[in-house]
């Protein structure tokens, strides 16, 4: 605000010092240039032969100027007089006006001169050119009123306009300072408190640039915090993976180490190696799989054209053995010719788990498995029997086992499904499942 009111008192004190001394040098200098002009343009009409008096008449109807004349003399009180007097009868009368000698000589020698009369007490002056023109001494006279004045009136209602700009400006000031202020501390206490993680709405109505900061700082507040809650989630997943690894290594490395201790003691009775084969793949069953979850989100894939028709068909040939062992009956609907854009190793993998989860959780009758168009796509989908609990809602996640016994006649890694959702995620396919009474399906739309 001091800021502003110094650039007012400096704009004044220039306007002040330009109407003090240039103004009225500058409005003598532009009469002194109409005054010459109209000289110029007598000259003009007396050079082509015109009549002192019509050339004086033409030019006082033309110009605001009076032009008088008398004949050269070296009398020059005479000439002075002369001149006063024909001004006077042509209704300007002087209080001051004298013909110098040395303004006649340089009239004479110069072709024109100028003087200014300054009339007192009157507020106005005088300005006469001289001009010798053959026998005569013509002179073109002007009022100059005086600028003083003026002047001073100008510079009063310059002062009062300042103070009354300067009243305004320091309002509007404030009001705008208030304006801006207002909102910027309510933005500064938001900040510190997404700082502090205490998250709100941050109210600015203000219609203007601050309101849309307001908006884009509550975005970012959102975002934050949905960013924290997604943190959160991950953090509870990684804790729960580590769990679950954990949990799911446990028992084969301690099997390993008893039977590895067996046959180290002579105790083999000729099942220990083949236990300690089987739970060390188990283990690397595990390892590949979480393997598999760690690389879909990282790897480049190459992108082909996929026969899905023939990449089931052979799946199913794969899980054929089991199907049979457990006396499961498979029914197909597949449709010929069905060919996607996509990666051959990722949609096997989708393939493979969803095929390997129904042979081993299907409780008995029938597995259904349809591979159909769908509106320009095609849709996978997968169904069988199972009366075991189920939550839905986790069905994807890591580790997480239908199988509430845990039997691990049936049961797998825990990792199958959560594949099957990264690729999905990965190459954009829908996935969904659901439940229909005593049966669990599961799509996926290529």
């Amino acid at each position: 605000m001091v800021g502003v009111g110094g650039i007012l008192a400096i704009a004044l004190a220039l306007s002040i010092f330009v109407n003090t001394q240039v103004v009225e040098r500058y409005y003598l200098r532009r009469q002194t240039g109409y005054v010459e002009a109209a000289g110029q343009r007598l000259e003009a009409l007396i050079g082509r032969g015109m009549e002192p008096e019509e050339g004086a008449q033409a030019l006082e109807e033309a110009e605001k100027v009076l032009v008088v004349w008398a004949a050269n003399t070296s009398d020059y009180d005479g000439l002075s007089e002369e001149l006063r007097e024909k001004f006077r009868q042509k209704g300007l009368g002087f209080q001051k006006f004298w013909l110098w000698d040395q303004d006649y000589i340089s009239a004479v020698r110069d072709g024109r001169k100028f003087r200014l009369y300054r009339q007192d007490k009157l507020n106005y002056g005088i300005l006469v050119e001289y001009i010798p023109l053959g026998e005569n001494l013509y002179a073109v006279a002007a009022i100059v009123p005086e600028a003083g004045d003026f002047v001073r009136i100008v510079n009063g209602f310059g002062l009062a306009l300042y103070a009354l700009s300067l009243a305004a400006a320091m309002a509007f000031i404030w009001f705008l300072v208030r304006h801006i202020t207002n909102p910027l501390g309510r933005m500064e206490e938001f900040a510190r408190g997404i700082s502090r993680r205490e998250y709100g709405e941050l109210e600015v109505r203000t219609g203007d640039e601050l309101e849309t900061v307001a908006e884009s700082m509550n975005r970012m507040s959102r975002d934050i915090q949905e960013y924290q809650r997604r943190l959160l989630d991950k953090n509870r997943e990684m804790e729960e993976l580590l769990d679950n690894v954990a949990h799911d290594l446990k028992t084969p490395i301690a099997l390993i180490g008893a039977y590895a201790e067996g046959v180290r003691d002579e105790l083999d009775d000729g099942t220990f190696v083949e236990t300690i084969i089987r739970q060390n793949r188990k283990m690397a069953l595990l390892v590949e799989r979480l393997l598999d979850l760690s690389r879909i989100g990282q790897r480049e894939y190459l992108q082909e054209e996929v026969a899905l028709d023939r990449i089931l068909l052979g799946h199913l040939e794969e899980q054929r053995i089991l199907t049979e062992q457990r006396e499961l009956e498979i029914n197909t609907n597949i449709a010929s010719g069905a060919v996607v854009s996509g990666n051959e190793e990722l949609i096997s993998a989708v393939f493979s788990n969803l095929l390997s989860n129904a042979a081993k959780y299907a409780e008995r009758g029938c597995v259904e498995i349809a591979l159909t168009p769908r509106d320009g796509r095609y849709c996978f989908r997968i169904s069988n029997e199972f009366c075991g609990e189920m939550d839905l809602a986790r069905i994807w996640e890591p580790f997480y086992v239908g199988e509430s016994s845990r039997n691990q006649a049936l049961t797998g890694t825990g990792l199958g499904l959560p594949v099957v959702k990264k690729i999905a995620e990965r190459c954009g396919y829908q996935t969904d499942c659901g439940r229909d009474g005593s049966r669990v399906w599961f799509e996926v739309v290529f």
